[in-house]
């Protein structure tokens, strides 16, 4: 069994989606390997409360360049402060569900309708996962989710 499937088995039906979006934003998912598993934390069924701070979705991809890896994903209009909370709530979650010996790529990501290419180095932001931190990866609506990933 793989690692989507492990985990998907920890998941209400409800919140598992087969594609990440928002209103008028969605991710590309072209080059995505497969299998993988999207978690909307918003959807009735998700794990977490009403008033938990959550990110939008969990990736659980499960071969990216020879290795698993998760991501908290969260969709804004434009770049926020409050993405970082988003995504390291959405790290902590994700914890819960990767095995502790299986060593795993880490992507948090930020999808953002509009936000100058020039400006996105000025974020430095970087987002905690089993005691290491990754830079908060930004791309764009419609960019392929392999690009953030890889």
């Amino acid at each position: 069994m793989s690692l989507s499937e492990e985990i998907r088995n920890e998941f209400k039906e409800t919140c598992i989606v087969d594609e990440m979006e928002r209103p008028e934003c969605t991710l590309c998912l072209r080059g995505t390997p497969r299998p993988f598993l999207f978690i909307d934390l918003d959807l009735p069924g998700s794990p977490l409360g009403p008033s938990d701070k959550r990110c939008d979705f969990l990736a659980f991809v499960d071969n990216v360049a020879e290795m698993p890896c998760v991501a908290p994903v969260e969709f804004k209009s434009t770049w926020r402060k409050e993405i970082f909370g988003q995504l390291q709530a959405g790290a902590i979650e994700a914890e819960k569900y990767i095995p502790t010996q299986l060593e795993c790529r880490f992507r948090p990501i930020g999808v953002l309708n509009d936000f100058p290419k020039g400006r996105r180095k000025m974020i430095r932001r970087r987002v905690s996962f089993r005691d290491r931190s990754e830079p908060i990866r930004l791309i764009l609506c419609g960019d392929k989710l392999i690009q953030a990933l890889s």
